[in-house]
């Protein structure tokens, strides 16, 4: 079973996207800052990360900036960002090699687990 870590500050969010992913098998983990999100990413490697770019105490950028230069997470799973920031879809993506994709807000679901689906195919091309 896949296990992916959803990351928004958003309740209703957080919620609407760990429903989904749960009632298509996945096993999912939350958190609601990136300093939450760390935290969990220390104590367990996801199949995907799925991070808002927005957060309250850090940037996804920063956080996957923190990711590469920490040495308690093993960052070898790949990242789907959501933004509702179109400059972030543009962002040059070669500093963040793991970014699989970037869905920009407002996504339908069938697009979101459509995107799930491939970056986890993300991973596997990969390893």
């Amino acid at each position: 079973m896949e296990t992916i870590l959803v990351v928004d500050d958003e309740a209703d969010i957080l919620k609407l996207i760990s429903e989904n992913l749960l009632v298509r098998g996945y096993q999912v983990t939350k958190a609601k800052n990136a300093n939450d999100a760390l935290g969990k990413l220390q104590a367990e490697s996801p199949s995907l990360l799925v991070l808002d770019i927005k957060l309250p105490d850090l940037t996804g950028w920063q956080l996957l900036e923190r990711l590469e230069n920490d040495p308690t997470v093993t960052y070898r799973f790949p990242v789907l960002i959501m933004t509702a920031s179109i400059s972030d879809a543009n962002m040059d993506m070669r500093k963040f090699p793991q970014v699989a994709e970037i869905l920009v807000k407002p996504f339908s679901i069938p697009n979101f687990v459509a995107a799930v689906k491939r970056s986890i195919n993300h991973k596997l091309i990969q390893e």
